[in-house]
């Protein structure tokens, strides 16, 4: 298309614009509306999978261990975590490691009197591959919890009987860790009594046993490892931000469902409305299109004025919601921030910049589809001259 041929059309299409006012303007209206309605849903859609991928990188999954627990015994647990699908790290935080991530934290240098009776517990971090293997892997940390406290109190029992005899208490835990702790303690005892000298009594073995049960279940009287009001020794706490990221997941749903629902039925909207005005102006020129049709006009060169009248439409109607949303969106996070301090803590929204450098060429690229959609099917019939 020759410059000056593209000057005559650019020029037809404005004025055509600028002479439906009213109808240019309810068109330009509803392409906004639809514009502002991707706009949010768009900026919804990204804070929240930043707030996500946050939650995956900042959080993770921590397991708290009790006091009574080896070292040894939490080293052979790590190895084992390490070996699951989808774990990319697993980091050890001693006691001294939780306290001066405590004094960090809370920038408090008074808790280094706590050094020598330092309460805070030893624990694992764990990071995965992906937000979306939580679900599972935590699954899996709930039995490993259960099996290691069964292994654990077995172990335990067996050693206070015959502390000596560390092959067979070893043997035992790993022979009672799918039995409930006064069975493992039980059968770790007797498996102990065949290790001992000669002359042992049946009466001592059964002592002993009952000793072990009852050295597994002190503080858990008549309870079984894995209900839900058992305090467990080994494993303590499994801390993890399944209930939040599960959360942000479904209002990113519906967000988006509705979001898309909404969307589309404002582009049957904008499109009908923009029909209507291309229209008018077709019907006051239909003469004139005629006769360009008898002189040998072809259909694109009548097109092409009511197509940039559409794109107009489309282009100004997207144009207005972007710099109205771009020059908003930092104040109003910045209203959230100062009313709710503690989500600047938690996490950041993603800047405007980086979120409209994404956003802004979608929505100028509907409006245009939008405008040009509703110009061609308003003018095709008009061409059948």
């Amino acid at each position: 298309m020759k410059f000056r041929t593209f000057s005559f059309h650019l020029e037809q299409g404005v004025r055509s614009l600028l002479k439906n006012g009213i109808m240019s303007l309810a068109s330009i209206g509803i392409v906004a509306a639809c514009i502002f309605i991707v706009i949010i849903s768009l900026c919804v859609a990204l804070n929240i999978d930043s707030i996500l991928q946050q939650i995956e990188n900042n959080i993770g999954i921590e397991i708290f261990f009790g006091n009574e627990p080896t070292d040894e015994q939490i080293a052979q647990l790590e190895g084992e975590i390490r070996q699951q699908p989808h774990v990319i790290q697993v980091t050890y935080n001693s006691y001294d490691d939780a306290l001066d991530r405590a004094k960090e934290r809370l920038n408090m240098e008074s808790l280094e009197s706590l050094r020598n009776d330092n309460p805070l517990p030893r624990s694992f971090y764990i990071s995965l591959d992906s937000i979306k293997s939580q679900k599972e892997f935590i699954s899996y940390l709930e039995q490993l919890q259960i099996s290691f406290e069964k292994s654990f109190l077995a172990e335990k029992a067996a050693a206070a009987e015959n502390p000596e005899n560390t092959e067979a208490v070893t043997e035992a835990a790993t022979e009672n860790a799918t039995q409930t702790p006064a069975q493992a303690a039980v059968g770790t005892a007797e498996l102990v009594s065949a290790a001992l000298p000669e002359g042992e009594t049946s009466a001592a073995v059964q002592a002993k046993a009952e000793v072990a049960a009852e050295t597994t279940t002190d503080i858990n009287a008549g309870l079984n490892i894995g209900d839900p009001s058992y305090t467990y020794r080994g494993i303590e706490k499994i801390m993890h931000a399944q209930g939040a990221t599960s959360t942000l997941a479904a209002i990113d749903t519906v967000v988006r469902v509705v979001s898309i629902i909404l969307v589309i039925l404002l582009c049957i909207v904008s499109v009908g409305i923009i029909m209507n005005t291309i229209k008018l102006t077709v019907f006051v020129r239909r003469n004139e299109i005629s006769i360009m049709k008898y002189v040998g006009a072809t259909d694109w060169f009548i097109r092409w004025p009511f197509i940039i009248e559409g794109l107009l439409i489309g282009i100004i109607g997207a144009v207005i919601p972007c710099v109205i949303s771009w020059f908003s969106y930092d104040k109003m996070i910045n209203v959230i921030y100062d009313k709710a301090p503690i989500i600047k803590r938690l996490f950041q929204f993603v800047g405007s910049h980086e979120i409209f450098i994404r956003v802004v060429p979608v929505c100028l690229l509907l409006g245009a589809l939008l405008g040009a959609i509703g110009s061609i099917n308003s003018i095709r019939k008009h061409l059948n001259v």
